[in-house]
């Protein structure tokens, strides 16, 4: 019991550590993505306020999975983490969908327009250092206290990592062959991401609510297992 308590903690200062840092970088890029006149930035920057958000639904949380047993629920709150996932994930969804069809719009019916100002690299190369550093935190963090739920979300922001990567290589495209429409090309790749990454949570998720499994080759495994003890057989 002390130590659950002691692993809630751990969870809980890391997940705020996330969403102030998140917060941080999700600021700094929607505002230069403005300023500059970057799309890709934007998205970028769009993408990390998910992952504040994504913090806060862990920290709220990790306040109800360790309760116990109720009247009202007798198994637990252990499936509040799939149903906060659901709900995640139609976040996620939209904010990729608003972004989807902000790069559209640029692409189809803006007229004219400018090449991104320079303060969208310098923000960009920001955010890869700080990303960098939490998704490493956290994965150190998760590893501590064996929770997959910080073990994913350093994942996830490692993959964001690659999406600012990407941010900053479609920007020295733009600058250098003078496109504009490069950068609008990348924000619209950086939706689809979102919007697959969203779907792909939102199926994950099912998972853990039916009580299925994940990987059907542990049943091979276990079959396995059993034949090498003397007597037992028929496993099912």
């Amino acid at each position: 019991m002390e130590q659950d308590r002691g692993n809630q903690q751990v969870l809980i200062r890391t997940s705020w550590i996330s969403a102030i840092g998140n917060l941080i970088l999700s600021v700094s890029k929607i505002v230069i993505g403005l300023l500059a006149g970057s799309l890709a930035v934007l998205g970028d920057g769009i993408d990390s306020a998910t992952d504040v958000v994504i913090s806060i639904v862990m920290i709220f949380t990790a306040h109800i999975v360790n309760r116990p047993p109720s009247t009202k629920y007798a198994y637990g709150y252990k499936k509040a983490e799939g149903i906060a996932t659901k709900i995640l994930s139609l976040i996620i969804l939209y904010a990729g969908v608003q972004m989807f069809i902000s790069s559209i719009k640029a692409m189809f019916f803006d007229s004219e327009r400018a090449l991104p100002g320079s303060l969208a690299i310098d923000v960009t190369l920001f955010s890869i250092l700080g990303k960098l550093l939490l998704a490493l935190y956290q994965y150190k963090k998760g590893k501590y206290i064996n929770s997959q739920l910080l073990i994913a979300n350093a994942i996830n922001m490692r993959n964001d990592v690659l999406i600012s990567v990407s941010v900053l290589v479609g920007l020295l495209f733009t600058f250098v062959f003078k496109l504009p429409i490069l950068d609008v090309i990348t924000g619209l790749l950086i939706s689809l991401f979102i919007i697959k990454s969203a779907v792909d949570i939102f199926m994950d998720s099912n998972v853990d609510l039916m009580d299925g499994v994940q990987n059907e080759v542990i049943y091979e495994e276990i079959f396995k297992a059993v034949e090498l003890v003397p007597g037992a057989s028929n496993a099912h």
